[in-house]
């Protein structure tokens, strides 16, 4: 059987001492500190959209919910979830979502509704998510105006007490935040990329299980009640599940 690590408890002291899946589990690294994908509940389990795909796809696979791990790993894990596809290294199964990188500003700010106004504003944004405004605008603009987080949550207190003018993420996570400071922030100007987000896996033959594992996900309405549970206020732009890549992911003739 294949070993599939979604890690949730390796944050428990006893996992830090010992390596998870030990147990003939499943191993699944996550991306905490990002609202509505994946968030850090005070218990030091996970919750968020990612959370239901992991534990749908690991259900599937024939795991229980006691065999799964949660790492911040990505090196040691056997799924990662939200790995970027056509950037992620090695198989990679879905999409599970398309989405988009955006920009959120306070709720009262109209200077910002469009992406070159940020050329003389501060931003904070991960090294991922701010790629295309450095692209854009250049190292100067990246010195003088980014913060780089590690976590796109780390950004909105610098938004909220003015720090900085805006933040780029990934429109769940805005979203997520967003919802954190109700009437606060504001979705600002058009999307700067679209995002394609897949599941590594640690080898070919487990990227076709877990292919299979959210094709059933797509099809018995599962994917769909995340969406509303995890990402509601973006529920209609998610109407429907991303098409699967690749030949394991077209029905059978």
């Amino acid at each position: 059987m294949w070993r599939v690590v979604a890690v949730v408890s390796c944050l428990a002291a006893a996992f830090l001492t010992t390596s998870c899946g030990d147990d003939g589990g499943l191993v699944i690294a996550v991306q905490p500190g990002r609202p509505g994908l994946v968030t850090r509940l005070p218990d030091g389990s996970f919750a968020g959209f990612d959370i239901a795909v992991a534990q749908y796809v690991a259900r599937d696979l024939g795991y229980r919910d006691d065999q799964l791990h949660y790492t911040l790993d990505p090196a040691g894990a056997d799924l990662v979830l939200g790995a970027p596809i056509g950037r992620a290294p090695g198989p990679v199964a879905g999409p599970y979502l398309v989405t988009s990188t955006e920009v959120l500003v306070r709720a009262g700010d109209l200077s910002i509704t469009r992406i070159r106004d940020l050329a003389r504003k501060r931003v904070c944004g991960t090294a991922g998510s701010s790629r295309r405004l450095v692209a854009r605008f250049g190292d100067t603009w990246k010195k003088l105006f980014l913060a780089q987080a590690n976590v796109p949550a780390a950004c909105a207190p610098l938004l909220t007490d003015g720090r900085t003018d805006a933040i780029v993420a990934e429109a769940p996570v805005l979203a997520g935040l967003e919802a954190q400071y109700p009437g606060r922030f504001r979705f600002s100007g058009r999307p700067l990329e679209s995002d394609r987000y897949g599941i590594r896996t640690a080898s070919p033959g487990l990227r076709d299980q877990v292919n299979e594992a959210l094709r059933h996900m797509f099809d018995d309405g599962t994917w769909k009640r995340a969406v509303i549970d995890h990402l509601g206020v973006l529920a209609t732009r998610y109407a429907s599940p991303p098409a699967l890549d690749g030949a394991a992911a077209r029905d059978p003739a």
